[in-house]
């Protein structure tokens, strides 16, 4: 994978994490998630750990979501 082909998918998947939250929808801070992961390490020798680390962030922030939308009902 061209490197910046990945950098580009990266980005494009962090402004669709970005969007979920903003829309509510942890569903789609779990699909980033997995992108994230599996871009992550497709390149970890130079940014992959990076990467790793917010793909971590994205899936704590939706268990945050699904927890307080779960406890609201």
């Amino acid at each position: 994978m061209t490197p910046w082909l990945s950098v580009g998918l990266i980005i494009a998947v962090l402004l669709y994490a970005i969007f979920s939250v903003f829309l509510k929808k942890s569903i789609g801070l779990y699909i980033a998630a997995a992108f994230h992961i599996v871009l992550g390490l497709l390149s970890l020798p130079s940014i992959g750990f990076y990467v790793l680390a917010v793909a971590m962030l994205e899936l704590i922030v939706g268990i945050v979501m699904t927890v307080k939308k779960v406890g609201t009902r």
